[in-house]
């Protein structure tokens, strides 16, 4: 398998498990919101004393006010039932804090006000659209808030039916939905990448082959050139010594004119005068 295959394969498993990891990550802290929603500080009460911290000093956004109840417009005056059956009495409260963002709160002067859904709504019913439920308990419906960019000291009031009341300061789901965020977009990005990397890892599989590294060399004349496998080298090398090999030639023409030379140059030798017949007498 080609190395840039390979590379591809392995960086595209990781970012798969890196997406994955960040959803179940999203989801672990989608379900700790729940946990983060406050929670009742008083219940089922007609009058109480609660603290204001105002830790940055900025103001605190003060209590929210339930009651038990639905949401009915029997006379079909435009208002909410609740709104008109319930009131409530701050007897004391803690001074505004002079801030930017609660610029509303000197008018409020800390006081009670009704609101439901959206702010200068009240309780006005709005073709039934202004509506709030504590969260997805539809057992208890928002009546009102009170003590809006107060700073620190306490909190009193009374009223004339039981309320639930919330200190809206208690929500703490920066970091939870900051984690939610992170989790569900890195993973879907992780994911995608991830995808796009296996795939460019599967087409480079089929499409490349095996390559050899040949490394670089230097020559006599400082040129940098490819060393090429011995093997291969010896192969090529073979045939051409035989081609270039010099040409030699042939030794019979040596060898005859050596010859005719030696004939030449040997002493002539006079012919014997003896005969058979002389020989025998």
């Amino acid at each position: 398998m080609d190395k840039r295959a390979k590379v591809c394969l392995i960086i595209g498993a990781i970012l798969l498990l890196v997406g994955v990891g960040g959803f179940v990550l999203g989801i672990t802290y989608a379900d700790d919101i729940e946990d983060g929603q406050p929670t009742f500080v008083l219940e089922d009460v007609t009058n109480g004393t609660l603290s204001v911290l105002d830790e940055d000093g900025q103001g605190d956004l003060g209590f929210t006010f339930f009651v038990k109840a639905e949401f009915i417009d029997a006379n079909e005056d435009g208002t909410w039932d609740h709104c008109d059956s319930t009131s409530v009495n701050i007897t004391q409260k803690p001074g505004i804090v002079n801030s930017d963002w609660s610029k509303l709160g000197h008018d409020l002067d800390g006081e009670f006000y009704y609101e439901i859904e959206a702010e200068g709504d009240g309780c006005s019913t709005n073709r039934e659209m202004n509506k709030h439920y504590y969260f997805e308990n539809d057992s208890y419906i928002k009546l009102g808030r009170a003590c809006y960019a107060c700073g620190v000291g306490e909190f009193s009031f009374d009223s004339n039916q039981s309320v639930y009341v919330v200190n809206d300061d208690d929500w703490n789901l920066g970091p939870t939905i900051g984690i939610v965020i992170l989790g569900f977009i890195g993973g879907i990005g992780s994911l995608c990448c991830g995808i796009v990397f296996l795939l460019v890892g599967i087409i480079l599989i089929f499409t490349l082959k095996d390559e050899d590294v040949q490394p670089m060399m230097m020559n006599q004349d400082g040129q940098f050139v490819i060393q090429q496998n011995m093997a291969s080298t010896q192969m090529i090398q073979q045939p051409s010594q035989t081609v270039i090999e010099p040409y030699s030639p042939p030794r019979a023409s040596v060898d005859v004119h050596e010859s005719a030379n030696e004939t030449v140059n040997e002493p002539y030798s006079f012919p014997t005068t003896s005969s058979p017949e002389l020989d025998e007498k």
